[in-house]
């Protein structure tokens, strides 16, 4: 709770950018050595700028992309639960650097179309010239997509909702389903109770009545904008939306860190 309040204090004096640059350097000094290993190691290995991993991810090449495997696989598992991927079409929303989607045409059938959406520019380009087998595609902060209605059978974002505003929360919502085919899937991720611990007490009762609630610490869409999510609100917004929850997996602690929850959603058009 102390780290939110200073982290309200740094932000109002504007000096998150100068702490951002700090912190950047520090992870690059802490991780030079693994990074120059792995490097020597997987000298194919395409690798985003160290900047583009640090904002999206962790800057650390080995966690960046060995353990973008089995993110992947577990993305597939879940999904396998309710829908055979084959001969299907999967975007993955707030793509970043391509951690995830990198890996998904060598680990299903090649029947399936990939696609990977981004607001930044320069994620996008890069994965565009460095990623094959997929299509990127720019997006705006706000809706719409680059995609007709019900034109895809799966979507999944992974911590993209968490760094949204509420009135984002539910444009999106809606236009995610917009692009959805009837029975698609969507599978999100949120910031559940297990991260109620980040919240002041008079957040923790908006939260608990519903509320989304909002650290606005820097420009919507960055990492340093959270938002959190009660089930009881996410709830409410796949309501209002005809998405029938299949699963919900409350997050859990691992290794000290508090896990996002995970929503497994299926488009009711009919």
């Amino acid at each position: 709770m102390k780290k939110i309040i200073l982290k309200k204090i740094i932000a109002k004096v504007n000096l998150l950018p100068l702490i951002e640059q700090i912190n950047f350097y520090r992870e690059k000094l802490k991780n030079r050595k693994s990074n120059n290993l792995f490097k020597k190691n997987n000298p194919s290995v395409k690798l985003p700028p160290d900047f583009y991993l640090y904002e999206t991810f962790t800057l650390n090449y080995s966690k960046f992309y060995t353990n973008g495997v089995p993110t992947a696989k577990w993305l597939i598992e879940l999904i396998s639960e309710f829908k055979k991927i084959e001969n299907v079409s999967i975007l993955d929303w707030g793509c970043g650097t391509g951690r995830i989607i990198r890996h998904l045409p060598s680990l299903l059938d090649k029947t399936n179309s990939f696609y990977g959406t981004d607001y930044n520019k320069k994620y996008v380009k890069w994965c565009s010239e460095n990623l094959d087998g997929i299509d990127f595609k720019l997006n705006g902060l706000e809706p719409p997509l680059n995609f007709k209605e019900s034109a895809l059978d799966i979507i999944y974002g992974i911590s993209i909702f968490t760094h949204l505003s509420e009135e984002l929360h539910f444009s999106w919502m809606k236009e995610l389903t917009r692009t959805l085919k009837n029975d698609g899937i969507l599978f999100l991720t949120t910031h559940g109770e297990v991260h109620k611990f980040k919240l002041l007490p008079q957040e923790q009762k908006l939260y608990d009545a519903g509320k989304l609630v909002v650290h606005d610490f820097k420009k919507e869409g960055n990492r340093l904008f959270a938002s959190y999510q009660s089930p009881l609100f996410f709830k409410e917004l796949c309501k209002k939306n005809n998405l029938k929850i299949l699963k919900h997996i409350s997050g859990k602690v691992t290794n000290n860190k508090p896990q996002q929850d995970v929503w497994i959603l299926k488009a009711i058009k009919n």
